[in-house]
């Protein structure tokens, strides 16, 4: 569309018939009347070669936005696909924990049992040992609700390939385009250039408007011709249009296209600072998770875990009870829990701002080389 807005418009043809007789002695004789005439004309407007230049690069602004969308749509997908793939894999991770903490917990109602039918124990002994089963059984029903939930999710962006087990998720370091990103080299983010490009085209806009103002002249060349008797005749007529109410039309459009390409420039300066502002809370809270991942790893799971067998071992010992094993086995469950549920958001954070950018894909990289 750019190409043909910056030429010429069409010639038009015109074929007439004009002045026959419809009363007497001639009538609808296209002879005998000296102003009966059978005429062909050709008319071409001669639009400004600055008016054309203006459409022409409206038409490429238009172009260079819409693809700019398409890019902000692709990171979106992309974003989103990463994203139910997260939740599917540690929907899937939280059930094999939670499944480990099973065998463990059936063998210590066991014991219980074992030891109140002996007189060695006590009946809230075995009643707490149940109630801790009947939760983790509750936890792995709520788990497979949610694994499907995620499975559906996933299915929406990728398709059957959902179905597929998944492979081991890639690790949570900070992207090196992001660091990039925290210097302010934002350009490249697709929100930020598709506001970019809104403005060029708002600025455009401006132009096309600007231009509009001077009027464009339309020649008309006419050949008529007669009857026999008389002569043919050539006409050539000039027309332009006359803006005699410019300051409330012409005027009126541009200065409405100038409060659009305001508003417009601040639109995209709102979204630089509103990215800027979200590109760098996003990788401190990483940085802060991943620190408090090693935390858990060096420190708070060891201990959870220490606890849990100390108190296994008091109770083997007879110097403890079995209710204080079921809690801390509780305990470290949670604490599992806990960690892995970090985690989860943690590679949110990560799909997040690994693809604010898109990656290319096979659809984008020929229409990223015909722009090269």
């Amino acid at each position: 569309m750019a190409v043909s807005a910056g030429q010429l418009p069409d010639p038009v043809l015109k074929l007439g018939l004009n002045n026959v007789p419809v009363t007497g002695p001639d009538q609808f004789s296209l002879t005998r009347d000296f102003m009966t005439m059978r005429s062909i004309s050709v008319m071409q407007e001669f639009t400004r070669s600055d008016k054309r230049r203006a459409k022409a690069a409206r038409f490429e602004a238009e172009a260079t936005a819409a693809e700019a969308q398409r890019a902000v749509g692709l990171a979106n997908v992309q974003r989103n696909a990463v994203g139910a793939w997260l939740d599917r894999w540690y929907a899937e991770q939280t059930g094999v924990l939670l499944g480990h903490h099973g065998h463990p917990l059936d063998l210590a109602l066991q014991a219980a049992t074992a030891a109140y039918r002996s007189g060695r124990g006590t009946r809230a002994d075995v009643l707490a040992m149940e109630l801790e089963v009947q939760k983790l059984h509750d936890r792995l029903d709520e788990n497979r609700a949610a694994v499907a939930t995620a499975m559906l999710n996933l299915q929406r962006w990728v398709g059957p390939a959902a179905n597929r087990t998944l492979s081991q998720r890639p690790p949570l370091d900070v992207p090196q385009s992001i660091q990039q990103l925290a210097k302010d080299e934002f350009d490249a983010v697709p929100e930020i250039a598709a506001a970019r490009r809104d403005v060029a085209l708002a600025e455009s806009e401006i132009q096309v408007a600007t231009e509009a103002r001077t009027p464009d002249v339309t020649v008309e060349l006419m050949y008529s011709q007669r009857g026999p008797a008389f002569s043919n005749m050539g006409s050539i007529n000039v027309s332009f249009p006359v803006p005699w109410d410019r300051g409330n039309r012409q005027d009126r459009d541009v200065a409405a296209r100038l409060a659009q390409a305001n508003e417009a420039r601040a639109k995209s300066e709102i979204i630089r600072r509103n990215t800027q502002a979200m590109v760098g809370a996003k990788l401190a809270e990483l940085q802060r998770n991943l620190e408090r991942l090693q935390r858990y790893d060096e420190k708070t799971l060891p201990l959870a875990n220490q606890q849990a067998e100390a108190a296994l071992t008091a109770y083997r010992a007879n110097t403890g009870s079995l209710l204080a094993v079921a809690e801390a086995n509780h305990r470290a469950i949670d604490t599992a829990v806990e960690r892995l549920t970090l985690e989860a958001r943690t590679a949110k954070l990560w799909a997040d701002l690994t693809f604010l950018i898109p990656l290319p894909t096979a659809q984008t990289e020929p229409a990223t080389k015909e722009r090269k």
